[in-house]
């Protein structure tokens, strides 16, 4: 792909001076929006092959932008840009069909390296097209030929009561914080949400969070530490959890009714 377009919208100056610099380093022809009503204004005279869109914008969000996207385009990449506050939003822009998203400020090599994603996906997809054009009415024959899609948003969030989990980017949070876990936290709390609502034993625990076997005794004291740090960070008092409990002589349980209060 030669010299690939990518347009930024964001209303905040410095992230596009900021994205902007990062991404002219892999030679990109890179635009920028200042908000979703010029972002509109350059899409009806341009196309472009990557786009990094902020979620929350006035008057025009980026919702309305990644639909209007979609219509004009549909192997456009949008990648969107959003706060920690509003997590659930981009998971249902992910549902209108955005690429990925990207908490801000995210890093400037991480958004590098998610827009190089983006232009393979876009690449893999004109591929795509270029195939069915040439086959026309034998497109039914390239079933097999179809480009693979990334994780569909149902396998790749889990939502269980107040937690949303999200394995692609290894990231839980509670309604809308986002937890700061270690990675046998969430690997711990994905197996506990995964098995709701049936018992883990410790035994079983620490097989599938730390590849390890030993005997019940041995796997009740291992993961007992972890159990009471994740309890700390999820719990709204850990000293009485509600979210995950102990359940005698057979280990612990997720359960998945929203607690009264909200830790602090």
């Amino acid at each position: 792909m030669q010299n690939p377009r990518i347009l930024i919208v964001d209303d905040e100056e410095g992230i596009r001076l900021t994205l902007a610099q990062a991404l002219s380093l892999d030679g990109y022809s890179v635009e920028a929006a200042a908000d979703g009503q010029e972002a509109l204004e350059r899409l009806a005279a341009a196309s472009y092959d990557v786009i990094l869109l902020d979620l929350w914008m006035a008057p025009v969000d980026g919702l309305e932008v990644l639909q209007s996207v979609r219509a004009k385009d549909p192997r456009a990449v949008v990648i969107m840009l959003t706060g920690q506050g509003t997590l659930d939003s981009a998971l249902g822009a992910l549902r209108l069909g955005a690429f990925d998203y990207l908490l801000k400020p995210a890093p400037p090599q991480a958004v590098r390296q998610r827009v190089r994603e983006a232009l393979q996906r876009r690449h893999a997809l004109q591929q795509q097209q270029q195939l069915l054009d040439q086959i026309g009415t034998l497109a039914q024959s390239l079933q097999t030929l179809e480009v693979e899609a990334p994780p569909s948003v149902t396998q790749r969030v889990l939502r269980s009561g107040p937690v949303t989990i999200d394995r692609h980017h290894r990231q839980a949070s509670y309604y809308e914080r986002v937890l700061n876990l270690t990675s046998t936290e969430f690997d711990l709390l994905v197996c506990l949400v995964e098995a709701s609502p049936r018992p883990v034993a410790p035994r079983l625990l620490v097989q599938a969070v730390l590849a390890c076997d030993s005997s019940e005794a041995e796997a009740s004291e291992m993961i007992k530490t972890h159990i009471y740090h994740l309890r700390k960070k999820i719990e709204p008092d850990a000293a009485r959890p509600q979210l995950i409990r102990t359940v005698r002589y057979k280990g612990y349980v997720w359960c998945p009714d929203e607690p009264r209060l909200q830790p602090s």
